[in-house]
């Protein structure tokens, strides 16, 4: 019978570090193998960002803005669109002299309370035509009343095939308006949510997620796995009682900002792929001259503790009249028995612009916004998100709340270049298309 040998001692560490190199050249080559399918995916177009990518939400149908008019030789807005669209046009062939650009957002973007032709986008064309008139410009107008980010997306993606030479993003203050139920993703951590937001930019991920889509819907019985969202835009504040609807819901709105951070990415992909460039416009909005269109104070509040906050109010008022410190200490003392209060907040920034203290008022008046249960206007989330992915994408960016700040006498945006609680003054829309002209110019374009 023959001995077996025994391992000498010293060939035992070898042994592990082969085995720690095998995983390691192991764990490379699946990195290479993916890296080499991402890059595939993006020398042939496989993988991006379409109009059924949304991961949040899906729609009934979606219908072209644009169609042709009756003799052929240009587009318009489709006639069963101009219940949120107004009537723009531009021609199906494209000179050699034609610089277009295509602007999307909300009723900021159309113009409203007023009209198209008095929107920054129109200004934008004359501002164009006066610095070059050697150039043909057209500015198309894609504001689409209470749209928000997931429904420009179709239409930028639309867009495409129109021959555009620059995408204009202008919006935030709609992602709030109807009822999405996020109830799919919120069930997951955040953690995970982040991490799959992080991976949707990619390609090859865009794929594989499509694929595995595709199997469960083919499979589905009744029940889908995001919300689907009809045709056109049906807002909560539309129906009756729609304001009750509101309730502070921190789950929901985190959903939001997250939904409106895939989208703004997915933008920044779509041109990417048609090599447009992308300018965003981060939106104004009213903190003064503007109270939160609803307020709810925190759930945990005391019976007591709740009467005690609507009698500090109550003295403030009382008092405001010719003690402002002092009223501006009682609101003070609301705020913190109740600081998610959003009406308490605007009280308490109206009373510091009062006194004089302008930086503590913008803080307490954009709090105020932010703590609004019905939020009509961006939120502090929605523009830290905005940024974040402009940042991220290196996309310029044009601050218009800051630009219509530099107008007003406190540097508080308000009714002195607003009109209401986001659109802007004849005036306010000069002063944007101004600026998007200046940094065409700065940019070379």
């Amino acid at each position: 019978m023959t001995a077996v040998k025994p391992e000498p001692m010293n060939s035992r560490p070898q042994v592990r570090a082969r085995r720690i190199w095998f995983r390691v050249l192991a764990a490379l080559l699946g990195v290479a193998v993916f890296a080499v399918v991402e890059l595939l995916c993006v020398m042939t177009g496989v993988g991006s960002a379409t109009m059924g990518d949304d991961p949040f939400v899906g729609f009934a149908s979606v219908r072209p803005l644009f169609e042709h008019t009756e003799n052929g030789e240009t587009f318009h807005t489709s006639p069963n669109r101009r219940g949120f669209f107004k009537e723009d046009s531009f021609a199906v062939n494209k000179s050699e002299r034609e610089f277009r650009i295509f602007v999307f957002g909300g009723s900021t973007v159309q113009g409203n309370p007023f009209s198209i032709e008095t929107s920054f986008p129109a200004y934008l064309q004359v501002a164009l035509e006066k610095a070059n008139p050697d150039r043909s410009w057209k500015v198309v107008n894609c504001g689409g009343v209470s749209y928000a980010s997931y429904r420009l997306l179709p239409v930028m993606q639309e867009c495409c095939q129109y021959e555009p030479d620059l995408f204009i993003f202008c919006e935030g203050h709609n992602e709030f308006l109807e009822e999405v139920s996020y109830s799919s993703i919120r069930q997951n951590s955040a953690v995970l949510q982040r991490t799959f937001t992080a991976f949707d930019h990619l390609r090859s991920f865009r794929v594989l997620r499509n694929a595995i889509s595709g199997t469960k819907n083919s499979q589905a019985t009744s029940t889908t796995a995001k919300p689907l969202l009809p045709e056109e835009v049906d807002t909560l504040l539309d129906h009756d009682g729609g304001l009750a609807v509101y309730h502070r819901d921190d789950n929901h709105a985190s959903a939001v900002v997250e939904h409106f951070r895939n989208n703004l990415r997915r933008m920044a992909d779509l041109c990417e792929l048609h090599r447009l460039p992308l300018l965003m416009i981060l939106p104004p909005s009213s903190l003064t001259d503007c109270p939160p269109f609803k307020s709810e104070m925190s759930q945990t509040l005391s019976d007591e503790d709740q009467d005690q906050l609507q009698n500090l109010l109550t003295q403030s008022r009382a008092l405001a009249a010719w003690d402002v410190p002092k009223a501006i200490e009682l609101v003070q003392q609301a705020v913190q028995l109740d600081p998610r209060f959003a009406f308490a907040w605007y009280e308490l920034g109206e009373l510091q612009l009062t006194a004089g203290m302008s930086n503590d008022a913008e803080r307490s008046l954009r709090r105020a916004r932010d703590e609004d249960i019905c939020p009509l206007r961006i939120t502090t989330p929605l523009e830290n998100a905005f940024r974040e992915i402009a940042a991220e994408r290196s996309l310029p960016v044009i601050d218009a709340h800051q630009l219509l700040s530099s107008r007003c006498a406190n540097g508080i945006v308000g009714g002195s270049v607003l009109v209401d609680h986001v659109h802007p003054s004849f005036r306010g829309h000069e002063d944007i298309a101004i600026a998007i002209a200046e940094w065409m110019i700065s940019d070379g374009l």
